[in-house]
């Protein structure tokens, strides 16, 4: 995401897309796969890392639009993750995770690439070099792709933190009957208490209730299959997923259709890919252009696409 480079997503008839004015695009700057039928895979240009302020103010507008008609049209909640390795490096995540961890109520769970495992405990054979200076010590070579799910339920807030640091991941998923909570007794007076007045008790009463969820054993089940004969999975509350474009690509559609049993729409930070992966299971091509057209529409301007580059036409 330091620099904009073509699109690993090969979209729909480039040849003629080419030729198009971009009136015609109605998906601009969004492209679309054609190599997949298994699920509807878009792919979203980011052009600075971290987010300018002008493009992150975009990229919210969008975000905003499109969570409105997955959660009122589709009737999906959104849950949000935060890549550990994103956090714990110095620097503004981290502050913002350390500011607000109280309220967000962050609980560590996996984020696992396909395939991969687990990185073995170093021995002190393997930590000798580092101890004795002869070899720099790189913390993501011992250290698992934590990922933290922000159990927060104000969806906007916690993506105006940390989206645009490359590590952000929203899962859009069918809500739960086992989560939701039984009422709060509702004795006389209890609602009148200072705690009640003071704090948001009906969210974290909800919160309570969200680890009940069937997507952290079904999440663990699906993409922990490396994972399952390591001796700290069971401990594991949840699995999330970390996918680039080509992790879509080769994948077999069988194993496509096994990931959203997790989740309906997957929404990631894609730095390999130089932008922000969106798949799902259904078409989104209406809805996305519904959007885009909404933002054109009230004058909210993408500000390093307001002419279409010559890069993008493929």
């Amino acid at each position: 995401m330091n620099s904009h480079k073509a699109t690993t997503v090969e979209t729909t008839s480039p040849a003629k897309t080419r030729l198009e004015p971009l009136e015609e695009r109605p998906l601009y700057p969004l492209s679309r796969s054609s190599r997949t039928e298994a699920c509807a895979l878009y792919w979203m240009p980011v052009y600075s890392n971290p987010l300018e302020w002008r493009e992150k103010q975009w990229l919210m507008a969008f975000f905003d639009e499109l969570h409105k008609v997955l959660v009122e049209k589709h009737k999906l909640r959104q849950e949000s993750f935060l890549q550990m390795k994103t956090a714990a490096p110095m620097g503004v995540p981290k502050e913002l995770l350390h500011e607000n961890q109280m309220k967000l109520i962050p609980i560590m769970g996996l984020g696992l690439k396909p395939g991969a495992k687990l990185p073995p405990i170093p021995t002190e054979e393997d930590l000798k070099p580092v101890i004795d200076g002869k070899k720099k010590f790189i913390f993501n070579d011992y250290v698992a792709d934590y990922a933290m799910w922000l159990m927060a339920r104000d969806e906007r807030w916690k993506r105006s933190l940390f989206l645009g640091f490359g590590g952000y991941t929203m899962l859009y998923l069918l809500p739960d009957p086992k989560t939701v909570p039984p009422p709060i007794p509702d004795y006389p007076g209890i609602r009148s208490m200072p705690f009640f007045a003071e704090n948001n008790v009906d969210g974290m009463w909800e919160i309570t209730h969200l680890l009940n969820d069937d997507f952290c054993p079904r999440s663990k089940a699906v993409f922990g299959t490396n994972t399952d004969e390591q001796s700290n999975f069971d401990g594991t509350a949840f699995i999330i997923p970390l996918l680039g474009a080509q992790d879509f690509l080769q994948a077999k559609s069988q194993e496509i259709e096994a990931w959203f049993t997790v989740f309906d729409v997957f929404i990631q930070e894609s730095p390999q890919d130089n932008g922000i992966l969106i798949a799902s299971k259904f078409d989104l091509d209406e809805v996305l252009t519904s959007i885009l057209k909404t933002l054109r529409e009230k004058e909210i301007e993408h500000p390093y696409l307001k002419e279409r580059p010559e890069e993008h036409a493929d």
